[in-house]
C-alpha cells in the first residue's frame, strides 16, 4: 500500500550503497494515494522472464532448477530482481479459500460462481438483507457463533479435492469466543500484574480468531452500521454489558498514529476492567499488544485515546496486513465503485482457516466484482516501456 510519494521519500533517504528489499502482495489493494508501486514493479512476475545467466546463478546458489517456462532470453534487468512466492502457508491452494482467491485474482467469474456449488469445508455463503426473521437470525448467529449450522461439514467434503479439511475441520468462532475468554479467565482482584497481562494476551489472541470485514464505511453494510448492529446483537445475547460508550469487551481500532502513546493507525485493543483502589472498584483500560518482541501489554486509559472507533467490523483496507482464523466478508446490496477484484482478493486472503461471505445480494455480485480491476499506474516504467532497464 506504499504510494508514489512515500516510496520516493524512502528512496531519497537511502544511501547509494544500500540494498532495498520490497516484500508484499502485488495483487492486494493499492495505496489510497497516487500510484501502485509494487504492482507496477512486479507486473511481469508471474511469468518470471529470467535470463539463462540468472537461472544458472540460482541453480548454483540454491541447488534448485528454475522451471523452463520462466526462462526468457530477453528478460529485463528489473525482471532479474523480482521473485514471486507461489506457495501459500496461510492456506492450501486446494482449499476453498485458496481456490476462491485464485479465481477472483484471475477474474474468472465462472469459477467464482461454481465454487459455491461445491462442498468446501472452509467456505460458507450466508444470504442476508431480506429484512425477515431468518436474515436477522443469520446475522446474529454469524456475529455470536461464526454463523448458523450448515449442511456442508468436513464429512461431506470430497477427500480427493481437499484432504486436509477432512483431517482437520476448520473452526468457525464468532465473537462469543473472545468474550467468554474475557469473562472466564479474568483474574481475582488481588492477582499480580503479570496475571492481568496474561489475561489480556489470552483475550487478544481469542479476538484474533474472528473478524467481520466490509467494503464500505457508511450505510447499513458499512463499518458504522455493522458495528452498531453487532454491538446490539452481542448485548442482547448477554455477552457485553452495554452496546455503546466504553465497556468491558469493546474492541477498538486506532485510526491515526499517536506517537506519544506508541500506538499506530490500525492497532487493535480490547477494553478490560482492572481492579481499582477499593475492593469493589474497577477501572477500564484498553489492552494493546506492546508491538515489540517482548510480547508485553500496553494498558491505556480510554480518555487518552482520541482517534479510535469500535472494531467489531473493519474495512478491508484497515485489515490489510492482518490475518484471522475465521474472516467474515460482508458485502453491500449493490455493486459499488469500491467493490473490485483487488478488494475481494484482499478480503478473502485475510482468512486463515475459514471464510464466510455474507451479503444481501446474490453470488452474481461476487462474479461482477471479480471482473472489475483497478487500473492504476505509477509511471515508474513509462520511460523505458516494459524493459525496466
Amino acid at each position: 500500500m506504499v504510494d508514489l510519494e512515500v516510496m520516493a521519500a524512502v528512496l531519497a533517504a537511502l544511501p547509494p550503497s544500500a540494498r532495498l528489499i520490497l516484500l508484499g502482495d502485488k495483487d492486494q489493494l493499492a495505496s489510497v494515494e497516487a500510484g501502485a508501486v509494487l504492482g507496477e514493479l512486479c507486473q511481469r512476475a508471474r511469468d518470471g522472464h529470467y535470463t539463462p545467466a540468472t537461472c544458472d546463478w540460482l541453480e548454483q546458489a540454491s541447488g534448485e532448477r528454475v522451471a523452463p517456462e520462466l526462462l526468457d532470453v530477453a528478460g529485463s534487468v528489473l525482471d532479474q530482481a523480482v521473485v514471486m512466492l507461489r506457495h501459500s502457508h496461510r492456506f492450501s491452494a486446494r482449499s476453498g479459500i485458496g481456490q476462491l482467491a485464485e479465481a477472483v485474482n484471475a477474474g474468472d467469474f465462472v469459477r467464482v460462481g461454481r465454487l459455491w456449488q461445491q462442498a468446501h469445508a472452509d467456505l460458507a455463503l450466508l444470504p442476508l438483507g431480506g429484512g425477515d426473521d431468518d436474515d436477522e437470525a443469520g446475522f446474529s448467529a454469524l456475529i455470536v457463533d461464526g454463523g448458523p449450522a450448515r449442511a456442508a461439514t468436513a464429512n461431506t467434503v470430497d477427500a480427493d479435492r481437499d484432504p486436509a479439511a477432512v483431517a482437520s475441520p476448520p473452526q468457525r468462532n464468532g465473537y462469543r469466543h473472545y468474550l467468554e475468554t474475557l469473562r472466564e479467565r479474568q483474574p481475582a482482584p488481588a492477582a499480580s500484574q503479570e496475571a492481568f497481562d496474561d489475561w489480556a494476551r489470552a483475550v487478544l489472541r481469542a479476538h484474533g480468531r474472528f473478524q467481520v470485514l466490509c467494503a464500505l464505511r457508511r450505510g447499513p453494510w458499512g463499518v458504522a452500521g455493522l458495528n452498531q448492529r453487532s454491538a446490539r446483537v452481542l448485548h442482547e445475547a448477554g455477552l457485553i454489558p452495554a452496546s455503546d460508550g466504553w465497556y468491558p469487551g469493546r474492541p477498538v481500532l486506532i485510526t491515526h498514529n499517536d506517537y506519544g502513546l506508541g500506538l499506530m493507525n490500525g492497532d487493535i485493543g480490547i477494553t478490560l476492567a482492572l481492579p481499582g483502589a477499593s475492593d469493589d472498584e474497577w477501572i477500564l483500560r484498553v489492552a494493546f499488544p506492546a508491538g515489540d518482541a517482548s510480547q508485553g501489554i500496553k494498558w491505556v486509559l480510554p480518555s487518552r485515546l482520541q482517534a479510535v472507533e469500535t472494531a467489531y467490523a473493519l474495512t478491508v483496507h484497515k485489515a490489510q496486513g492482518s490475518e484471522f482464523t475465521h474472516a467474515a466478508l460482508l458485502l453491500p446490496e449493490t455493486l459499488s465503485p469500491i467493490l473490485t477484484r483487488e478488494l475481494l482478493y484482499t478480503g478473502i486472503t485475510r482468512a486463515r482457516a475459514f471464510l464466510t461471505v455474507a451479503m444481501p445480494g446474490t453470488v452474481k455480485l461476487l462474479e461482477e466484482a471479480a471482473q472489475r480491476q483497478v487500473l492504476r499506474a505509477s509511471g515508474l516504467l513509462a520511460e523505458d516501456g516494459e524493459s525496466g532497464d
